[in-house]
C-alpha cells in the first residue's frame, strides 16, 4: 500500500483549516498560534497513523515512533506571515511539502525501528539498463536486511523493487517516486 498517496488524502481539508484561521482579521499573533496547534496536531495524527500501519506491516506493532519534528513552528509563522507579505502563492506547496515529510519521516522512522527489533526484509531493486549512476549500484540486487538507502527513489524512476518479509507489502513495492528520504532535524 502507498502510504504516502494515503495519508496525503487530508490534504485538500487540511487547506481549508489554514485558509479559515489564516484570515487577515485575526490577529496575527492568534493566527500564528492556531497554526501551530493546527499543524502539531494534524501533524503528530498523520505520523501516528503512518507509523502504525507500517508498524503492522513490519510485525512491530508493538513500538511507537519518536513523533514529528518542530519544522511546524516555522511552517506556522511563514503561513501566517504570507498575509503581510504577499507570499500567499507558496503556502500551499509549504505545506504539501512538510505534510509529506510528516508521512516519509513516519514510514523512515517505521522502517528503522523494524530493523532494531530484528525484522529483516528481503528488497530486490531491478534497474533497466538505461538508468542514472545512483540506480546502477543497485542494477538487479538483492539485499536482506537493507538499509533504508536501498529504497531511494527519484522523479522517473524506472526500476522496480520487489519486497518480501511485510505482511502486506510482499511482491513489488510501488510506493513514491521521489526520494524516499528523510532529512531529519
Amino acid at each position: 500500500m502507498n502510504y504516502e498517496a494515503l495519508g496525503l488524502t487530508i490534504k485538500d481539508d487540511l487547506k481549508e483549516a489554514i485558509a479559515l484561521i489564516n484570515n487577515p482579521e485575526i490577529d496575527p499573533d492568534v493566527r500564528q498560534m492556531n497554526l501551530e496547534v493546527l499543524f502539531r496536531e494534524t501533524g503528530g495524527q498523520v505520523y501516528r497513523v503512518v507509523y502504525a500501519m507500517n508498524a503492522w506491516d513490519m510485525d512491530i506493532d508493538f513500538t511507537e515512533g519518536e513523533g514529528i519534528n518542530d519544522f511546524y513552528y516555522g511552517l506556522a509563522k511563514n503561513v501566517s506571515d504570507s498575509i503581510s507579505t504577499g507570499g500567499r502563492s507558496n503556502v500551499d506547496a509549504q505545506v504539501d511539502e512538510w505534510l509529506s515529510n510528516q508521512i516519509l519521516k513516519a514510514m523512515w522512522d517505521a522502517f528503522t525501528t523494524a530493523k532494531e527489533h530484528g525484522k529483516y526484509p528481503t528488497v530486490t531493486r531491478n534497474e533497466p539498463s538505461d538508468c542514472c549512476d545512483f540506480c546502477a549500484q543497485f542494477r538487479n540486487m538483492t539485499f536482506v536486511d537493507p538499509s533504508p538507502e536501498v529504497f531511494k527513489r527519484h522523479d522517473r524512476c524506472k526500476g522496480t523493487i520487489t519486497t518480501s518479509g511485510y505482511k502486506t507489502r510482499n511482491g513489488l513495492y510501488v510506493g513514491a517516486r521521489k526520494a524516499w528520504v528523510y532529512m531529519g532535524n
